[in-house]
């Protein structure tokens, strides 16, 4: 809600959930995200990580929840080693691509196409028959 210029009204939730941080790494182009998911305060994350989260993409939240995200992209080993790393010097769990195409759905995809095919080849042979029937009479 803005009133004005420059003065602005933000309401936090009582709650003070903690971040959960992700690790994204995409194996084919060796590229490195960091992901904190699921807090209450808008800025929780850049304080919690200044090193990585200032001046990176603000914390968003969608329209629907009340909790909010926010990534940000590694350039270095020092933050890729920060990412998530807790007091007790565990580390965040680590997300991989694991969608492998499914070789049930590439069937039912196809078989759906041809009978679109099918319908569409039925549509025309009987427009053609009806448009035939017309100019014979």
């Amino acid at each position: 809600m803005v009133f004005g210029e420059g003065t602005r009204l933000r309401v936090d939730s009582a709650e003070d959930l903690q971040p959960s941080y992700y690790k994204l790494v995409d194996e084919n182009t060796n590229e490195t995200a960091c992901l904190a998911t699921s807090f209450t305060r808008s800025r929780k994350a850049e304080l919690d990580y200044p090193n990585l989260f200032n001046n990176k993409t603000p914390a968003v939240r969608p329209s629907d929840d009340s909790l909010y995200s926010q990534v940000a992209f590694l350039s270095d080993a020092y933050q890729v080693q920060q990412c998530g790393k807790a007091e007790n010097g565990s580390l965040p769990k680590t997300c991989k691509d694991e969608l492998t195409p499914d070789p049930r759905m590439n069937f039912v995809a196809l078989m759906v196409l041809g009978l679109r095919l099918l319908f569409l080849k039925t549509v025309v042979f009987n427009v053609l028959l009806t448009v035939r029937l017309w100019i014979s009479q």
